[in-house]
């Protein structure tokens, strides 16, 4: 019961302060340090930033709740935030490459689905026995936080590639 408190919690978290990343750049007068974590422009790679951010803070607070009981925890929480980032790029691409062009209500509906995958994904695999060890979790740490760094250098000097472009 308290895991699955903690995913419905995880849900709303993410839906609302991701939302917000969204408007938090501008509504600071374009801080610098509040540009590492929100988006600054339109293109795919920022609002990657939404769930990311949202994610990886709230999984400190499960840790902390429950996940110190799993030694696989922080790869169910790289595997569910990873997944979800994937399906908004994947779903992006897909439609806007029918359609010619993107409609920003389809980009909103993904990232409500992206928020219900990593919901899904982390609570079913939490459900599991366990998929990995200790290692896996330290590896899984050093991918998020090699995310958080991309995230910080890239927001300053996006490589010249499309899903950078907004």
């Amino acid at each position: 019961m308290k895991l699955k408190r903690y995913h419905i919690a995880l849900f709303f978290f993410v839906l609302f302060f991701g939302t917000l990343l969204h408007f938090t750049y501008s509504l600071s007068g374009q801080n610098k340090f509040v540009s590492y974590f929100s988006a600054v422009n339109e293109s795919v790679w920022e609002h990657l930033k939404l769930i990311f951010f949202p994610a990886f803070v709230f999984s400190f607070i499960e840790y902390f709740a429950y996940g110190k009981e799993r030694a696989d925890f922080w790869a169910i929480k790289m595997t569910s935030i990873l997944c979800s980032m994937l399906f908004i790029v994947v779903f992006f691409y897909t439609y806007s490459g029918v359609l010619g062009y993107n409609l920003a209500v389809l980009d909103i509906l993904s990232f409500f689905v992206a928020t219900f995958i990593l919901v899904y994904i982390s609570y079913n695999m939490q459900n599991s026995a366990s998929l990995g060890t200790k290692g896996d979790s330290i590896k899984a740490i050093a991918v998020l936080i090699l995310l958080t760094v991309c995230f910080i250098l890239w927001t300053d000097s996006p490589p010249d590639l499309g899903i950078f472009w907004g």
